[in-house]
């Protein structure tokens, strides 16, 4: 990527704001996983609402054995979706009702407009997501769950009660969006297509707070984001004959940029990471599975990229980085998970675009710390592959339409 393309860009600056292969292990049996992992005998991560090994082989993925209280306790991975079992539903009860009306008012006035990046993400977060809201429990639930996030964030995360609000409502939004999913048809697809949206946003924000020291990439949350694209494969075909639908909206805003990881031209001015000419760089394992993930990643980023550079609007530009960790292929997340130099060099890139959308609440200053955390790990003789990502970290560039 030239770095003099940024003086194309209308930009403003902001003043706040080679390591061992890990061994794989997934030959473990699974007891408590999904179906198709006991079924195959193979460890299952668990993660909802579909799991890695589910998202990565394009199956179906159902879950009917819960964890037991010694197990979930023992188990020290952190799954930000995943649901607590010792948290109940409040009681109904005058002091819940009120609560309610409250976060749903906020959401209206205040949370809502502030997750939309234009007046085509306000029909879907605002005037369709609560018309639904008051037929949908999965709906409901994370609607609350959004407003309660937003609180939390606005506290710099000390607001202890409005993070146990949020807790409460992700896990009952969670339990019903399962259900949802469970029965997929064409009378609860947007329910389940506007639900799964939210639960990509609240990965977005808790990545911003995520410990960075030791550094492990963030794989929960590209696995989690990628196994939205199974659910939203499966909604199109309940829904491709009904363009009316929110859900047939939903994947036509995107749908214009949705084949681009396989657009060679895209990732032109990002060949050079692609480049193995250097013993650092011919080393590495290589492989077509691999040149394509590889690839794939590049052609993506170069069309967030091209987007910003012809100055189409930020909210173009804000859902096309939205929707990278959805389209990312399975094997380059593999390749983060093991922090393949090239892979983390990739992935830096991205991060550097993030950063420059940290204008919206619920991208925060994620970008810059996950690209400082990258830039520290990265082996010294892959540093020179990270010298435009360096760039926006230093001049703080934010990206923002023309006024």
């Amino acid at each position: 990527m030239d770095p003099s393309g940024m003086a194309n860009l209308s930009i403003r600056q902001s003043k706040p704001p080679v390591k061992k292969r890990p061994a794989k292990l997934f030959h473990k049996k699974s007891r408590t996983g999904c179906q198709r992992c006991r079924a195959r005998r193979v460890k299952c991560d668990e993660a909802k609402p579909i799991c890695s090994n589910c998202t990565r082989l394009e199956l179906d993925c159902v879950y009917d054995r819960a964890k037991s209280p010694s197990s979930q306790a023992s188990d020290g991975s952190t799954r930000p979706f995943l649901s607590d079992d010792k948290i109940v539903d409040p009681p109904e009860s005058a002091e819940r009702r009120k609560l309610e009306h409250r976060l749903f008012y906020q959401y209206i006035t205040d949370t809502g407009p502030s997750t939309s990046m234009d007046d085509i993400a306000y029909g879907f977060w605002v005037t369709s997501l609560c018309k639904r809201a008051l037929t949908s429990d999965s709906i409901l639930y994370a609607m609350f769950m959004v407003v309660s996030l937003h609180n939390e964030h606005r506290s710099k995360y000390t607001d202890k009660e409005a993070a146990e609000t949020c807790r409460t409502y992700l896990n009952m939004a969670l339990r019903e969006h399962h259900k949802d999913i469970e029965t997929m048809s064409p009378e609860n697809v947007d329910s389940v297509c506007l639900v799964s949206s939210m639960l990509r946003l609240y990965g977005f924000v808790k990545i911003q707070q995520r410990v960075l020291d030791p550094y492990v990439p963030p794989i929960n949350w590209l696995r989690i984001s990628g196994s939205s694209t199974a659910v939203y494969r499966k909604a199109w075909d309940l829904i491709k004959n009904k363009p009316d639908s929110v859900a047939f909206k939903m994947i036509g805003a995107v749908s214009d940029f949705l084949g681009d990881n396989k657009n060679e031209e895209l990732r032109r001015d990002l060949m050079h990471l692609m480049r193995r000419e250097e013993p650092h760089e011919l080393e590495e394992s290589w492989d077509s599975e691999i040149e394509a993930a590889y690839g794939g990643a590049l052609s993506f980023i170069g069309g967030i990229w091209k987007a910003m550079n012809e100055r189409q609007p930020a909210a173009t530009v804000g859902r096309r980085v939205v929707v990278f960790p959805m389209m990312v292929h399975k094997r380059y997340v593999d390749l983060v998970e093991e922090q393949r130099p090239r892979a983390l060099v990739i992935l830096a890139n991205y991060f550097a675009l993030l950063a420059m959308l940290r204008s919206f609440w619920w991208i925060g200053d994620s970008g810059p710390r996950e690209l400082q955390a990258i830039i520290e790990v990265v082996p010294e003789e892959w540093q020179g592959s990270l010298r435009w990502p360096k760039q926006v970290l230093e001049e703080q560039v934010v990206f923002a339409d023309d006024d």
